[in-house]
């Protein structure tokens, strides 16, 4: 059986994507920037081209999304 990669979220910035990248492999799970490299090459493609985003695997995703939520809850408060 395959597990399916999709996008988790997007992100303006490669901070704020780093962030939440750390916060996902600490609580070991997999996950990956996507078009980071043609967002650093190439600045105007971020709007076009839904900026930088993390994937994760499917089965992952609400797991992922809970974190997170949390995360900046904690992080806001």
């Amino acid at each position: 059986m395959e597990d399916k990669i999709i996008t988790l979220k997007n992100y303006d910035s490669m901070v704020d994507a780093m962030v939440d990248l750390d916060v996902l492999k600490v609580n070991e799970i997999e996950s990956f920037i996507g078009n980071e490299q043609i967002v650093e090459l190439y600045p105007m493609f971020s709007d076009i081209n839904e900026g930088l985003k993390i994937v994760v695997f499917e089965k992952d995703l609400e797991r992922a999304l809970k974190l997170l939520d949390e995360f900046h809850t904690e992080v806001n408060s």
